[in-house]
């Protein structure tokens, strides 16, 4: 089995586009990780334009609540899987690709 994962990643800025699309990254290391450190890596390694929202890193702070496969699930805590689709949280107003609003609950 490969360690690698097709991570499809929700992409949007409400400033400049006119609708949202998906980036799809293959190859990335999955394994032994959450969502979150595959966010970062891909961050890291492929896409430094890529927003996100990381914080404490134990899930208490909710800060990188996402969508994993159409499921909430806090990307810190959520373990990668061989095939993703991540998308931010739908409760909320969307900043920037999986960044959003928490104050500005839609």
């Amino acid at each position: 089995m490969s360690d690698l994962a097709t991570v499809q990643v929700f992409r949007f800025d409400p400033s400049v586009d006119k609708e949202p699309r998906y980036q799809i990254f293959e190859g990335v290391k999955y394994e032994n990780r959450s969502v979150l450190e595959v966010i970062n890596l891909i961050y890291e390694e492929r896409d430094q334009t890529l927003a996100f929202r990381e914080g404490c890193g134990n899930g208490t702070c909710t800060g990188c609540a996402i969508m994993l496969n159409r499921i909430p699930v806090l990307a810190c805590q959520a373990p990668a899987e061989r095939e993703m689709v991540i998308e931010p949280h739908p409760k909320f107003e969307i900043i920037k690709d999986l960044a959003v609003d928490f104050n500005k609950v839609k």
